[in-house]
């Protein structure tokens, strides 16, 4: 059976099956969320993947090659 938190509860220690080890996770609802540390890690991929996407759109047809 799941653990359950108090809806006061912002976050807990648990073990993440992604970082295989105890990490805090975040707490929603009563119920434990995503891992903190994952949770960070794929914003700031998400940040630079955007970063790149927009980049790539200000330079424009300039480097392409024409067929």
């Amino acid at each position: 059976m799941t653990e359950h938190y108090t809806k006061l509860t912002v976050s807990a220690m648990h073990h993440c099956s992604k970082c295989e080890r105890s990490t805090e996770h975040r707490v929603d609802q009563g119920r434990l969320g995503p891992c903190l540390n994952c949770i960070e890690k794929l914003q700031v991929e998400h940040a630079y993947n955007e970063q790149l996407r927009r980049q790539e759109q200000r330079q424009g047809v300039l480097f392409r090659e024409a067929f």
